[in-house]
């Protein structure tokens, strides 16, 4: 460790430009950042392995009746009671604490809420609560990028640059879309373009895309079919796609913000619980809202999913992610928006195709659109969500049809309805909680 730390501060003493030094530490980060989600990916795929004949298909559907409300129930038992030993600020987790971090204390993150956001995502995640890994990812790569940083003493303003060349390294290695997570953490996290902190971002994303083929040996997250170009007699059917998605996306936002604003004073163990029970009850309904959800976006893209099923997944996904996460599972609030978007969006394109048999509407392409209008809306970053989306279907027709739902779904969350980012919104329902309490303290 010494070795390492004495050649890091070399380099960083002995490169010609400051550039220079930013990208060999990017490097540095993605690599670290890299392997965390791998190791993070693994253990959940091992630990899923003991009850699912196939881990990577999530096929939490073919488990017993009991096991689906079990599960669940057993995951928030535990996390709740090993968050009813930790003090608040330690189990605080996830974007909104690496965002807080950053903004109000110097881009540190401490270890402990490392190690706690690591365990506690795995278990929810592994028990089979509605959440996702992509949150998470963004806190384990960040704390990486950190963890250089804090071993060669860097500035605040390094500080940032490196938390977010882990963000950008963990998303990539965790969701296979390099660009997407560069784009990301500059709309997400940063909040400005610079050069010297752009640079250091690609390659450290760049480079944990490829430890990740390597690893994953170039499985796709996801699988998309093929499909041609966007006729114009659909864009009415797209505009109107993302006005739907836009609505989902301020009810979901909403919803999780009412929960954790209700009930934020209760204790931690006993809402967990609740969280779990919730879970597991609308589990039985609709199993498919399970964990992170991957094999329900493949079987929406590729049409596999009747309607009255995409119905119950729509409703049950949208009550199970917002009510678990606003009670405080440790889990990432990305993969859900992409799961309901990616429903709403094929729910949308099925009733078209009902309703205008002609049309040659596809619900395939229109669970796509929707799935990158929601993270758009929702998310407030559009060019993020545009370009994981092309990132994923590897399509250059998706992008028109894309980048009007994209658009149409954000301004209807952001304009018409005044919801900001559900990020932005956390951490001001955070701040507003803090100063009632100094008020009355």
């Amino acid at each position: 460790m010494k070795f390492l730390v004495y050649l890091m501060r070399t380099v960083w003493i002995r490169a010609n430009t400051n550039l220079m030094r930013m990208c060999f530490f990017g490097l540095l980060s993605g690599i670290l950042a890299a392997f965390v989600i791998i190791l993070f990916r693994h253990i959940i795929a091992e630990a899923q392995s003991l009850f699912l004949a196939n881990p990577s298909l999530e096929n939490y559907e073919d488990l017993p009746a009991y096991l689906i409300f079990l599960l669940p129930l057993a995951g928030g038992i535990i996390i709740g009671a090993l968050f009813h030993l930790i003090p608040a600020d330690k189990r605080q987790v996830g974007v909104v604490h690496t965002l807080e971090q950053i903004k109000h204390h110097q881009a540190r993150l401490p270890v402990t809420n490392f190690v706690i956001q690591f365990i506690g995502a795995a278990i929810s995640i592994v028990f089979g609560h509605s959440v996702g890994r992509e949150g998470p990812s963004v806190h384990l790569g960040a704390s990486s990028g950190y963890c250089i940083a804090y071993l060669l003493g860097l500035s605040e303003q390094t500080r940032r640059t490196l938390l977010a060349c882990g963000a950008a390294a963990a998303i990539a290695a965790s969701f296979n879309t390099p660009i997407a997570a560069v784009i990301f953490v500059v709309e997400v996290i940063l909040l400005e373009y610079a050069l010297l902190s752009m640079m250091p971002i690609i390659i450290a994303s760049s480079s944990a895309t490829l430890l990740s083929h390597a690893f994953f040996r170039d499985a796709p997250t996801l699988t998309s079919p093929p499909f041609g170009q966007i006729m114009n007699s659909q864009i009415l059917a797209i505009i109107f796609c993302g006005i739907v998605i836009g609505l989902l996306a301020v009810t979901f936002n909403r919803l999780l913000l009412t929960t954790a604003q209700r009930c934020k004073h209760s204790p931690i163990f006993w809402r967990l619980t609740l969280a779990g029970g919730m879970t597991g009850l609308m589990g039985l309904a609709a199993p498919q809202i399970l964990s992170m959800g991957y094999d329900t976006l493949t079987a929406a893209f590729h049409n596999e999913i009747a309607l009255n099923t995409l119905i119950s997944i729509l409703i049950f996904k949208l009550l199970a992610s917002s009510i678990g996460l606003g009670l405080g599972l440790p889990g990432g609030l990305i993969c859900p928006t992409l799961v309901i978007g990616a429903i709403g969006g094929s729910l949308v394109g099925t009733l078209v195709l009902l309703v205008f048999p002609d049309s040659n509407a596809s619900p395939g392409l229109f669970a796509m659109i929707g799935m990158a209008a929601m993270m758009g809306a929702s998310l407030q970053a559009p060019l993020a969500a545009l370009l994981a989306i092309f990132e994923l279907t590897l399509n250059p027709h998706i992008i028109l049809p894309g980048l009007i739902a994209i658009v149409v779904a954000s301004l209807v969350a952001s304009e018409f309805l005044n919801q900001p980012s559900i990020f932005i919104s956390i951490i001001r329902n955070n701040e507003t909680a803090k100063q009632i309490i100094k008020k009355t303290t």
